[in-house]
């Protein structure tokens, strides 16, 4: 178990620094204050509930069953780690509620197409077109929650 939970943390640790080095920084206060404020003027509806790609940026991990899945979102790019060992990457788009559109790289298609149903900036919740449905938890300074939500299938 501990093995496994190694290659995880290793391989959530990748993905924030390829993150990192793609240039997915943080913006300065008065840039996010423009940001916030052109979102939330133009979001209505459910879309304002979900929030915009922006607001699901960050480090973000959930559980199926007693495995972990960490989605790392910076800028439009995306990556997600499964304890079941699938890395996929890809986009997620800003327009209405944000969509992620990700290609795992040993061809899985469980979480490849999801958009997010609900986000209030601590908690995540993602349907993917497969069927599963993931609820995250947004991690503080890069360390991941001691208590995961459980996701479903």
């Amino acid at each position: 178990m501990r093995n496994r939970n190694v290659r995880v943390v290793a391989g959530v640790a990748a993905v924030v620094a390829v993150l990192a080095v793609g240039g997915c920084g943080t913006k300065s206060a008065d840039q996010k204050a423009t940001s916030s404020d052109a979102a939330s003027g133009a979001a209505s509806g459910a879309a304002a509930a979900a929030g915009s790609a922006r607001d699901a940026e960050g480090v973000w991990s959930a559980r199926t069953g007693t495995k972990a899945v960490v989605l790392a979102v910076g800028g439009k790019q995306a990556s997600l780690s499964t304890g079941e060992g699938h890395l996929c990457t890809g986009v997620v788009d800003g327009g209405g509620k944000p969509e992620f559109s990700l290609k795992c790289a040993d061809g899985n298609t469980e979480r490849t197409a999801g958009v997010v149903e609900s986000n209030d900036g601590s908690t995540m919740r993602v349907t993917w077109d497969a069927g599963k449905k993931d609820t995250f938890k947004k991690s503080e300074n890069g360390k991941l929650p001691d208590v995961l939500p459980t996701s479903t299938h």
